[in-house]
């Protein structure tokens, strides 16, 4: 057996070493041909790629090098930089280490100590904020997974809608660089999104505030269900009705009233009740560019009029741009801000992307399909179906709808009473004062100082990702409460700036990439690359410094030197990790192994460890008795202290009892997610 052993291992080690403006009088009737129906053909790509648990490597193995890494991967060691096994029995072939190695090792050791470890155990913990968001909707879905599974469809589309915002919320382009963040986005977008179109299936009724997307792909289920003799008309006063954009009242036409009459009523109810909050400076910039004023209403089928709104097609706002056309009409997206959500130059960009495809494709038609489903799909059909007639085209199932929506939209939203939607509640339209500002503001000072509330700031400004104005940008409009535009002239010189917080200067160490440091200070890459005027393939060298644009609420003043003798503590055999923390730091100090504390705890090997985690300490560790202290302490496998990042109100200490009272709506899911240890109380 001594000699098969080391046989088996040197096997393993190498297994893994290897525009028209001529009104139209009440719907016109273009023709009542419906082209043949063609099956539904999902139009994603797919990209196959590894994963370690779920969560990014720091270091890039040789087979896939990064092209801004620092420097070569031949200079560090062959143990630290091969492709390890992560598969879960990886953890019992592994050999176990001797603890009392671990405990000898000293500080100034430390390089060949790491020399015969996995980067990803040496790499330091990170306070890695995308990567918590993504553990949040991973749960939510699966939350969402057993509501399907018990029939529960309205609790299974709260939960995947809760997961599908928090990656609305995500700094990250999706639709361009596939970094590890992107892939991990694209995958986990395309598993709630199956699962939930199995909801979808089965629900009767869409809830008032669902995803764009959720009321499309409804449609698109039910469209050939829905029957043409269910059509509702209610008598009442009659209104002469005019478009600008073609209306047909054919059959496809007609399902869509009937959708919006039955399966999407409360959801259509909210968009007509925010219909006039925007539509007044839509229209007015749709004249400007001398375009149809009824294409407000490719805007209520896009987002509902919710500058927040978000798509499966990871496009946001309300004129739902994605990230790359967004760029190519102007829109900024970085760290701070989303001009995608700003109602203004979102519905500007809008306008020039509308009038580029109405000039080539020369119908409204043809254009609202080109805004769905893109110019090239739309120009490839002309070419193949030899028609540019949108009625008889074979497109996407989800473009073909889309336009009849549209057409359905305007017909209601002219005149909802006939069509069932009575007493709208229509929310008033905004209306704002703007102010250049030349530095970064808090929006809670600014809003104290002017006499209003940081929420009301916050409508104002979608765009603003954080609550900070952007650094570094010399004239920003900033948009403040009508009549409030003296006052803040006379406070603005006084008002504090924080922008002398917002940034950390990082000095590139050997081995670190971009990646690599964004994970560390829990922000996206693209922030630094724009900080840095970098591109997205620029080589950084070790000894050079970095600006990492960060949230001001955070400290990321700790360095190795101030890690050196840090004192050890568990409670009750549990750590809660620090910042610049390893897996073999933590080993170490209480004389156990990387793989004994990763079995106790569940986290598997490539796994990451993030500030504030709780870890269960091995009952067999040596160090443990005496570095162990007394007091209670809760445990959770393998959390990552959600409850400091989701509540508003601060952390309470670790073990302490908190009363909770229930509110309407709430689940002991948003509780357990948004609290930290309680004990709930019912109230009325």
């Amino acid at each position: 057996m001594r000699l098969v052993a080391p046989f088996v291992f040197g096997f393993v080690l190498t297994l893994t070493a290897c525009g028209g403006k001529n009104s139209l009088s009440t719907p016109q009737i273009y023709g009542d041909k419906k082209p043949a129906s063609e099956s539904a053909k999902p139009d994603t790509d797919t990209t196959k790629t590894e994963t370690t648990g779920g969560k990014p490597l720091l270091y890039a193995t040789p087979q896939q090098p990064d092209s801004d890494q620092t420097a070569p991967r031949g200079e560090l060691p062959d143990s630290a930089v091969g492709s390890p096994d992560r598969s879960p029995d990886s953890l019992s072939r592994l050999p176990a280490l001797d603890t009392n190695a671990l405990r000898q090792a000293s500080d100034s050791e430390n390089a060949l100590f790491y020399a015969d470890v996995a980067m990803d155990d040496s790499a330091a913990a990170v306070d890695d904020d995308i990567w918590r968001q993504f553990d949040l909707a991973g749960e939510y879905r699966s939350m969402g997974v057993i509501a399907n599974r018990e029939a529960s469809w309205e609790e299974a589309q709260y939960y995947f809608e809760k997961a599908l915002k928090i990656l609305a919320k995500l700094d990250i382009e999706g639709d361009s660089v596939l970094t590890p963040e992107a892939i991990q986005y694209n995958r986990m977008l395309d598993d709630i999104v199956a699962d939930y179109r199995v909801t979808l299936r089965s629900l009767g009724h869409l809830e008032d505030d669902v995803s764009s997307s959720a009321v499309l792909e409804r449609f698109m289920d039910l469209s050939d269900n829905l029957g043409l003799d269910t059509m509702r008309i209610y008598s009442g006063e009659v209104r002469e009705v005019t478009y600008d954009i073609p209306v047909v009242m054919n059959d496809r036409v007609r399902k869509s009233i009937i959708y919006f009459q039955t399966v999407a009523q409360e959801a259509f109810t909210k968009y007509l009740r925010r219909f006039n909050k925007y539509t007044p400076m839509m229209k007015r910039i749709l004249r400007q560019y001398d375009l149809p004023e009824d294409l407000v209403y490719l805007s209520l089928v896009e987002s509902g009029f919710n500058p927040h709104a978000y798509s499966w097609a990871r496009a946001m706002g309300l004129w739902q741009f994605i990230s790359s056309t967004g760029r190519l009409y102007g829109l900024k997206r970085n760290w701070w801000l989303d001009e995608r959500k700003d109602p203004i130059k979102s519905t500007h960009a809008a306008c020039r992307f509308l009038k580029d495809l109405y000039q080539e494709f020369g119908a409204w038609e043809l254009a609202m399909a080109a805004y769905n489903g893109g110019p090239g799909r739309v120009r490839a059909t002309i070419k193949k179906q030899k028609t540019i007639d949108f009625w008889k085209m074979h497109l996407r199932r989800q473009t073909m709808d889309y336009v009849p929506l549209i057409m359905a939209a305007a017909i209601i939203g002219k005149n909802p009473e006939k069509y069932g939607f009575t007493d709208i509640d229509t929310e008033p339209e905004v209306y704002w004062d703007e102010v250049q500002i030349d530095r970064c503001l808090e929006l809670s000072v600014v809003a104290e100082a002017i006499g209003c509330t940081t929420t009301e700031l916050k409508e104002l400004n979608p765009e603003l990702l954080r609550k900070y104005t952007p650094p570094n940008v010399k004239e920003y409009q900033l948009k403040i409460p009508r009549g409030s535009k003296a006052k803040f002239q006379q406070v603005y010189a006084n008002l504090p700036s924080p922008v002398e917080t917002s940034w950390v200067r990082h000095t590139i160490r050997k081995g670190e990439t971009v990646s690599s440091i964004a994970a560390r200070y829990g922000v996206s890459q693209y922030a630094i690359f724009e900080a840095n005027n970098l591109r997205q393939r620029s080589k950084i060298y070790a000894g050079k410094e970095l600006i990492v644009p960060v949230p001001l609420d955070r400290d990321y003043s700790s360095s190795s030197s101030s890690r050196k003798n840090r004192d050890y503590t568990a409670n009750n055999n549990i750590y809660s990790v620090r910042a610049g923390d390893t897996m073999w730091d933590i080993a170490r100090a209480f004389g156990t192994t990387v793989d004994a504390l990763r079995r106790v705890n569940y986290i598997e090997r490539g796994s990451r460890i993030y500030v504030g985690q709780s870890l269960k300490i091995p009952s067999g560790a040596q160090n443990l008795q005496e570095k162990s202290t007394s007091g209670p302490m809760t445990y959770a496998s393998n959390d990552t202290d959600r409850p400091s990042r989701e509540s508003s109100s601060g952390s309470s200490s670790v073990g302490s009892v908190k009363s909770y009272k229930v509110r309407a709506g709430d689940t002991l899911w948003d509780i357990a997610a948004n609290s930290a240890p309680l004990r709930a109380s019912c109230g009325s």
